[in-house]
């Protein structure tokens, strides 16, 4: 429940976020097959198997993008329960706390629930890869085994079919099917190879790989009838060996692959011809970048994108989770899992995962380390991290010098994670950094607490600029500094600090919006429309924050969605055609006071959709319910006594059921819950 909670969590705050490059391609693969016009290859091929999932979600639960997202979300809660099963195979069943442990870190991982969320085949890949380690464990059997009087066949086969399915998910699972076969032959022969005294031995190994095989083949066999070369699954590989390595910019190596066309085999030979040929040609440069890739497997995930990219907005709830359950969940697995692999129980399970993490990190520094490509580790790291986290306590209290010097594999833990510890500092001084940026918010949020927005009267502007200054100087780029320096500043001098948190970063919105709301005060409407614009930079609700930041004057006419509302309006979506679509509940502030209020409203529904019935909220008191049409109407209604002296400014809340018009037109890509269109809402005195 824990992990379901969290997964919906990061499923609704990631709702507006927008499908990336290798998302689209995925998404608009699926669709094309499933509207008939056959398996298209992407642009740089790929396994099939992943399409597959998504054409089957597409059939089931329509493309709507966050359903899809909302399905990948219950595989990864339903790997929680794999990997319980997984940890208990691999340490034992006495070591049922690190195996709860193991499933714990499993189930608060952000980086699982965020992968969920994108339309990848990260998901489902580490999903089944659980399953097919715990299949592997069980197939072993015999007394001496992972899973005691466990080995049969079945397992084996149930084993294989997995492997080969999540070869045909993403091809990095391939080396899985020798590397099992082996590792269940050593389980029953050790090193003594009297294969014809034990027959049966050969039976586990040789069920796994042919029935991988069974489910790998025909897609073999399909690729040498289409481009009448040996194409096991796919091409990345040989073309991810050249992009990765070439002397030139991998848009100019991807022009040359698609010249070839649709001739994948030449595409193929041509790529695995040039990376080698690279690779040999300057050798010094391909070793700088193994060691530059080196350093970002270890990376920190959330931390170095937080800093790379400022300007996205992220609520800092999720930042919290990103830092701490993201990173904080890495390091625990990445360091606990090294170390439990060289201390944990079972030792010839070792020889199944040890080879299975190294060549996940070769093939990183082979092409590129992109962090979703080191999740294929975390399953093999997860129950040893749980084994060392549960015997931590009791390790340090054991006199840890004292069994370092009698254990080559303690030394061996302590070597390896020190110099996983090495390369993470040197890819990024995180503690030095996060110390400053610690110190940075600090000053700031200690600036607004001295001149807390829309309470002007209480301001210590001397200590909240102090404050502000000592910010900027600790982190002298920073947009959000100059962007409270200018709001602290003279009338006169407010525009050059926005304008300066503008240069420093482009996209950040505060700036902009701040200096737009300048600008329409000072008339030049134009300028400040360009500037308001940036209301959809951000996925904050800058409607709610331009309402605390803007002062704006109580107005009798309020034309919603002319470019220049931003201030007095909340819970409306963007301006479109010169007016606003509310959402379920949306208000209107700073409304002068008067006898009547007048509204311009339309609500064009789908005839099935539910009427547009909209109760108007004057402040607190309900003062008429409209029922709102296809077509531009005004409505007024008229003020109660008792409200018309009531404040000097109003709000005017308007509550309306919604419709979604996804849902009635599956053609449609507006999945938004819509009430009424607003144009504009003023108040006069009657006649």
């Amino acid at each position: 429940m824990l992990g379901l909670g969290l997964r919906l969590l990061v499923w609704r705050w990631h709702e507006q976020y927008p499908l990336g490059g290798d998302e689209r391609e995925y998404f608009e693969q699926a669709l094309t097959w499933l509207q008939g016009k056959g398996y298209r290859e992407l642009p740089l091929m790929r396994p099939p198997l992943y399409t597959v999932f998504l054409a089957v979600v597409f059939q089931l639960f329509d493309s709507q993008v966050q359903r899809v997202r909302l399905v990948q979300s219950l595989v990864s809660t339903g790997m929680i329960g794999l990997m319980w099963l997984w940890a208990r195979a691999a340490l034992g069943v006495t070591q049922s706390r690190a195996a709860l442990v193991a499933t714990g870190l499993t189930a608060i991982s952000f980086t699982f629930a965020a992968n969920a969320t994108e339309l990848l085949t990260e998901t489902l890949f580490i999903a089944g890869l659980t399953l097919a380690f715990w299949l592997i464990a069980r197939a072993a059997g015999g007394p001496d085994a992972v899973v005691p009087e466990s080995g049969t066949w079945r397992w084996a086969a149930l084993a294989g079919l997995v492997v080969g399915l999540l070869s045909l998910v993403r091809s990095v699972a391939l080396p899985l099917v020798p590397l099992a076969s082996l590792w269940l032959l050593l389980q029953h022969q050790g090193l003594r190879w009297r294969l014809l005294r034990n027959r049966r031995s050969l039976v586990l190994p040789i069920g796994v790989a042919l029935c991988a095989g069974l489910v790998i083949l025909p897609w073999t066999l399909r690729n040498y009838l289409v481009y009448a070369t040996p194409i096991v699954i796919d091409t990345t590989g040989a073309e991810n060996l050249w992009l990765d390595n070439a002397l030139t910019d991998r848009e100019t190596v991807k022009r040359e692959l698609y010249a070839l066309g649709e001739d994948r085999g030449a595409r193929q030979r041509l790529a695995l011809q040039q990376g080698l040929a690279a690779i040999s040609a300057e050798p010094g440069r391909f070793w700088a970048k193994v060691w530059r890739e080196a350093k970002t497997f270890v990376s920190l995930e959330y931390f170095d994108d937080l800093r790379r990219r400022p300007a996205i907005w992220v609520s800092p709830p999720e930042v919290w989770l990103r830092l701490l359950l993201g990173d904080g969940v890495w390091l625990l697995v990445l360091l606990g899992g090294i170390a439990g692999l060289w201390l944990g129980p079972h030792a010839r399970l070792k020889w199944l995962l040890v080879p299975w993490v190294l060549y996940v990190l070769l093939t990183g520094l082979l092409f590129h380390v992109e962090l979703r490509y080191r999740l294929p580790i975390y399953p093999a790291l997860l129950p040893y991290a749980g084994w060392s986290l549960v015997r931590l306590g009791g390790w340090l209290r054991a006199r840890p010098r004292r069994a370092l010097r009698s254990s080559i594999h303690g030394w061996g833990a302590l070597a390896t994670v020190a110099a996983v510890l090495t390369l993470l500092l040197l890819h990024r001084p995180y503690m030095a950094e996060a110390a400053l940026l610690l110190r940075k918010h600090l000053h700031l949020a200690q600036a607004r607490r001295l001149a807390p927005p829309r309470e002007r009267a209480a301001w210590n502007v001397a200590g909240a600029r102090a404050h502000a200054q000592a910010a900027l100087e600790l982190d002298p780029p920073s947009a959000l500094a100059r962007v409270e320096l200018g709001r602290l500043a003279e009338p006169g001098q407010a525009t050059e600090w926005w304008q300066s948190a503008i240069e420093a970063l482009p996209a950040h919105p505060y700036a902009h919006l701040l200096l737009g709301n300048a600008l329409r005060r000072a008339g030049d409407d134009s300028t400040a429309r360009r500037e308001l614009e940036f209301e959809t930079a951000s996925l904050e609700d800058l409607q709610q924050w331009a309402l605390l930041m803007f002062e704006r004057e109580p107005q009798s006419s309020i034309d919603v969605g002319n470019g220049l509302d931003l201030g007095l309006v909340t819970d409306f979506y963007p301006a479109a055609e010169h007016a606003r679509w509310t959402k379920g509940t949306a208000t209107v502030h700073q409304v002068a006071p008067g006898t009547e209020l007048s509204l311009r409203l339309r609500s064009p529904r789908p005839p099935a959709a539910p009427p547009a019935l909209v109760c108007v909220v004057l402040e607190s008191a309900l003062i008429g319910t409209l029922e709102v049409g296809a077509d531009w109407q005004t409505y007024t209604l008229a003020v109660p006594e008792p409200l018309r002296s009531t404040a000097t400014a109003w709000t005017v809340r308007l509550e309306t059921p919604t419709f979604r018009p996804r849902a009635y037109d599956r053609g449609s890509g507006d999945n938004r819950a819509l009430g009424v269109q607003a144009d504009w809402v003023t108040t006069q005195q009657a006649p």
